[in-house]
């Protein structure tokens, strides 16, 4: 299996206070995963920033930040300077639901990201 740590950031995320109770729990021994799609359409790039536990393996692409409550947080390397500028993670928007999510204390760097992006993903 190939290492899909191709190192290490000293970048910390803010969490929720009540997802920061239940998250060693929610990640069953599984690292969080912060990634991003894009994609050009009709002359305008759209995207998002994505947010899971790892499942299967992984491309040798992400950068290890600062664990949170005992879970490894990974994220994908060019992303990791637009999380250093402030990112807090959170449950997504339905109560119930146990998927994550993540606001960027700035978003509308994640435009400028958008617009600079070197290379589409899906």
């Amino acid at each position: 299996m190939i290492d899909p740590i191709v190192g290490a950031s000293p970048v910390e995320l803010d969490i929720e206070p009540e997802l920061r109770r239940r998250l060693f729990d929610l990640a069953r021994g599984r690292p969080i995963v912060i990634d991003y799609y894009a994609s050009h359409h009709c002359g305008v790039t759209v995207g998002d920033l994505t947010v899971g536990f790892a499942t299967q393996p992984l491309e040798p692409r992400y950068l290890e930040l600062v664990p949170i409550e005992g879970v490894r947080v990974l994220a994908e390397q060019r992303i990791v300077r637009l999380l250093s500028d402030g990112a807090t993670l959170r449950k997504a928007a339905l109560p119930f639901s146990r998927h994550l999510g993540i606001s960027l204390t700035y978003p509308e760097r994640w435009i400028d990201f958008l617009e600079r992006c070197p290379t589409k993903r899906r």
